[in-house]
C-alpha cells in the first residue's frame, strides 16, 4: 500500500475528533432539535419497507459475523492468514467500540414506531459503524488482492453504495437520528483506518508479516 501509516493514523485522529465535535454539538438544544426534525422528515419517506429492513438486516451483526465466517474461509484457502485477524479484530473491535461510545452518550433513541427491533442507545449508529468498518473492510481486501482495475472500482462502488443505503435505512425505520448515523460512519472510518495504519506499520516493519502474500 502505497499511503504512509502516519497519514492514516492522521486521517484516524481526524475522524475521531470530527466524531466527538459531533457528539459536542448534540448538547445544544438547536442541533438537538434540528436532528429531530430531519429524522421525521426521514422516516418512512417512500413505501418500501421490505427493501429497507433488508438493509438494515445486512448492517447487522446477524449477518455480518456469518458473512465475515465465509469472507474468512476464502482467505484462509487462499492463505492469507495475517488478513484473517485482521477482519475479526476491525468486527469485534467496532462492535465493542460502538457498545462503549453508546454507554457513554446515552442518547435515547426516537420515539416515533420503530420498524425493526431496536435496543440500547441511539448514539452512534451500531449499523452505520458496522457497515463503514465491515464493507470498508471488505473493499480494502479487494483492493489489495485482486488485479484488474475495474473489479477494484467496483468493489469501492458497491461498498460505499452499501454503507449510504444501511445508515439511511436505520433512519427510515425510525430507530436512529440523522447524526446518530453521520457519528457511526466516523467512528467507523477512523476505526478502519487505524486498523489498515497499523497493518501498513507492520508490514513497513517486518517482511515476516504478509498481509496478502501466501504464506
Amino acid at each position: 500500500m502505497k499511503i504512509q501509516a502516519k497519514y492514516l493514523f492522521r486521517c484516524s485522529i481526524l475522524l475521531g475528533l470530527l466524531f466527538l465535535l459531533l457528539g459536542f454539538l448534540l448538547e445544544f438544544q438547536s442541533v438537538e432539535s434540528l436532528d429531530r426534525q430531519w429524522g421525521r422528515y426521514g422516516y418512512q419517506f417512500w413505501d418500501l419497507d421490505w427493501f429497507f429492513i433488508f438493509l438494515s438486516f445486512i448492517g447487522s451483526r446477524n449477518f455480518l459475523y456469518p458473512a465475515m465466517f465465509v469472507v474468512s474461509i476464502y482467505l484462509l484457502v487462499k492463505r492469507y492468514h495475517f488478513a484473517i485477524m485482521m477482519v475479526w479484530v476491525n468486527i469485534v473491535g467496532v462492535r465493542l467500540l460502538n457498545t462503549c461510545m453508546k454507554g457513554i452518550y446515552q442518547r435515547e433513541r426516537p420515539s416515533l414506531e420503530h420498524l425493526v427491533d431496536a435496543n440500547f442507545y441511539s448514539f452512534p449508529s451500531g449499523h452505520a459503524m458496522n457497515a463503514m468498518a465491515t464493507y470498508g473492510m471488505i473493499a480494502f481486501l479487494v483492493l489489495m488482492i485482486a488485479h484488474q482495475r475495474k473489479i477494484k472500482v467496483l468493489a469501492v462502488f458497491l461498498a460505499s453504495i452499501i454503507i449510504l443505503l444501511i445508515g439511511l435505512s436505520r433512519i427510515y425505520l425510525g430507530v436512529h437520528y440523522p447524526l446518530d448515523v453521520l457519528a457511526g460512519y466516523l467512528a467507523g472510518a477512523a476505526w478502519l483506518t487505524l486498523l489498515i495504519g497499523i497493518w501498513t506499520k507492520l508490514r513497513s516493519k517486518s517482511h515476516e508479516v504478509k498481509f496478502f502474500e501466501n504464506g
